[in-house]
């Protein structure tokens, strides 16, 4: 059986940018109709938005996958290369890079 895979990405946002940079990412990260995340993208678990304890300019965002070939499957996707257009967003927002990276779950 194949491992779940998750993504990490953080963010610093600009000052004056949080109250924006939040609310664009709550409106693409928590849609409100009541679907589940694999629903709406095939392979999706979930996902979630941090804010960091220590600094309140970073943000990250953290998703789930049933597996690294579905988070690849989803990334053939000729809009997922900049997330359908939100780290484009993120990106005018922020402070340096939008910073991601993949993980394999071994355990739970």
């Amino acid at each position: 059986m194949a491992s779940m895979f998750m993504t990490i990405s953080r963010c610093h946002v600009k000052a004056g940018s949080e109250k924006e940079a939040r609310a664009l990412l709550e409106k693409e990260m928590l849609p409100n109709d009541g679907k589940k995340p694999g629903e709406v993208i095939e392979g999706l678990v979930g996902f979630g938005l941090m804010k960091s304890k220590k600094d309140p300019s970073m943000y990250g965002i953290a998703t789930v996958w049933e597996s690294e070939a579905a988070f690849d499957k989803m990334a053939a996707n000729p809009r997922a290369k900049d997330g359908g257009g939100i780290v484009e967003k993120l990106q005018k927002l922020c402070d340096g890079d939008v910073k991601g990276e993949g993980f394999y779950i071994e355990s739970l």
